[in-house]
C-alpha cells in the first residue's frame, strides 16, 4: 500500500520575470553561472538523466522514480542514487512528490528547468576550462551513446536521403576546417541560430515524430 505526499515544486533560481516560468513552475532556461553546477554536468549519466526528465518538459515534465530512470536508461538503480543526489543538491532536478511502498520510503524527480545554458562569464574564464571541457565530453558522449542504441535498434532510419518520401532519414554532415569569409562565417552561424531557434520554440501538436539533434559551430581565426 502507497502513500503519497506532493511536494511543492520550486525553481532552483526564483526568477524575477513570471514568464520565465512554465504553467508547471518550471525554469524555461536555467543558467549556469558557477563551477561546481558545471562540474556537476561534467558525468554522461547525470546528462542522460537530465535529458529524459527535460523531456516534454515544457508540456507535461515528467515526474520519475530512480527505478524507472534506470529502466529507461539501461542503468543499475543503486548507481543512480548518487547521480540523482548530486543533481538535486545543484537544484537542476528537484523531488516531485514522495511515497512510502511497502515501509520505504520512494523519491519521484522531476527536472527543474526546460532548458539549460551557460553563462558568457563561466564560458570564458580560464579557470574553468577543464570543467567546460567536461561538460561538452559528457553532452557528446551522452548524443552518441543514443544515437548508437537506437540505431542498433533499428528506430533510426539511416538510410533514407533527404528526398525520400519519409523525409526522416538521419543526417550526418561535417565540414571539416572549411574556409570562407569572415562575413561568410558570421552570417553561416547566424543561420544556423536562427534555425535552431525556429524550429525549437514551438511544440508541436501530439502525434508527431521527436525530433533529436545535436548542433556544434565554430571558427578558428588564423594567427599570424
Amino acid at each position: 500500500m502507497a502513500r503519497k505526499q506532493a511536494v511543492p515544486p520550486a525553481p532552483a533560481v526564483p526568477p524575477a520575470d513570471p514568464g520565465a516560468t512554465t504553467e508547471h513552475g518550471l525554469l524555461r532556461t536555467r543558467v549556469i553561472e558557477d563551477v561546481a553546477t558545471l562540474r556537476v554536468l561534467s558525468e554522461p549519466v547525470r546528462i542522460a538523466v537530465l535529458r529524459t526528465l527535460m523531456t516534454d518538459a515544457e508540456v507535461v515534465p515528467p515526474v520519475m522514480t530512480a527505478k524507472e530512470l534506470a529502466a529507461v536508461l539501461g542503468e543499475p538503480q543503486t548507481k543512480l542514487y548518487r547521480h540523482l543526489k548530486q543533481l538535486e543538491e545543484a537544484g537542476l532536478i528537484q523531488v516531485a512528490e514522495t511515497r512510502v511502498v511497502s515501509g520505504i520510503l520512494e523519491q519521484r524527480y522531476r527536472a527543474s528547468q526546460v532548458n539549460l545554458t551557460l553563462s558568457r562569464d563561466l564560458l570564458t574564464d580560464p579557470a574553468t576550462g577543464s570543467d567546460f571541457s567536461g561538460a561538452i565530453a559528457a553532452a557528446l558522449d551522452d548524443f552518441r551513446d543514443e544515437l548508437l542504441g537506437r540505431l542498433r535498434t533499428g528506430e533510426i532510419d539511416a538510410a533514407s536521403p533527404a528526398d525520400s518520401p519519409s523525409g526522416l532519414g538521419l543526417v550526418l554532415q561535417a565540414m571539416p576546417a572549411a574556409r570562407m569569409t569572415r562575413s561568410r562565417a558570421i552570417e553561416f552561424r547566424r543561420r544556423v541560430h536562427d534555425l535552431y531557434e525556429e524550429y525549437n520554440a514551438v511544440e508541436d501538436a501530439d502525434g508527431g515524430v521527436r525530433v533529436h539533434s545535436l548542433i556544434c559551430w565554430y571558427a578558428v581565426e588564423d594567427r599570424t
